[in-house]
């Protein structure tokens, strides 16, 4: 009888291993062709054309400041040019000794635009609501930064806001890289 009970932990013992070996984390993500795939998250994005992946390090994050609650999942860019789209996947309701917790991804984008002023590096900023071609609903910030159109557009996904980081040569570029995100599509 002892040696059954022992046999059958050992057993449970191996299938939790196994099961915490395939545990997804939210950065488990990769590319496949032209589309960047998270299962984590249950998402596939594909970018323009004119981008191409590009391997950042985990610290061009906002600040480096990721801890447990901010991962950087893709980044592209134009050609060897600094512009690009970065997509991070930032974990809500995260309080830190200077701020509450974001509570969902338009908060965040609203967060953002108080935290902004424009000035004579920072124009042209607007705020808008979109959703995208399978009905999800992002919230998107514009502006203009050095003379460079940018956006910084969210969407959520459970307790996580995915967050695209966007600057472009041109604003038809900013256009491209926009559509592409608000294709963003959700996998089975």
């Amino acid at each position: 009888m002892l040696m059954l009970r022992l046999r059958n932990l050992a057993l449970t013992a191996v299938a939790l291993c196994t099961l915490s070996a395939a545990a997804q984390l939210p950065a488990d993500g990769h590319v496949v062709g032209n589309a960047y795939v998270n299962r984590y998250f249950h998402v596939s994005y594909s970018w323009p054309a004119m981008l191409k992946p590009y391997n950042l390090p985990a610290t061009a994050t906002a600040g480096g400041n990721s801890g447990q609650y901010e991962f950087l999942l893709f980044s592209a860019r134009q050609g060897d040019q600094s512009n690009g789209l970065i997509m991070v996947a930032e974990k809500l309701n995260v309080s830190t000794p200077h701020s509450s917790g974001v509570k969902t991804s338009a908060e965040y984008i609203d967060r953002l635009a108080q935290s902004i002023h424009p000035g004579p590096m920072l124009t042209n900023i607007s705020r808008s609501e979109k959703k995208g071609p399978q009905g999800r609903a992002f919230s998107e910030l514009d502006y203009t930064i050095n003379g460079r159109p940018s956006a910084t557009i969210a969407t959520q996904i459970g307790q996580y806001a995915l967050v695209f980081r966007c600057n472009a040569k041109s604003v038809g570029d900013l256009a491209h890289m926009r559509d592409s995100v608000l294709r963003l599509r959700t996998l089975k």
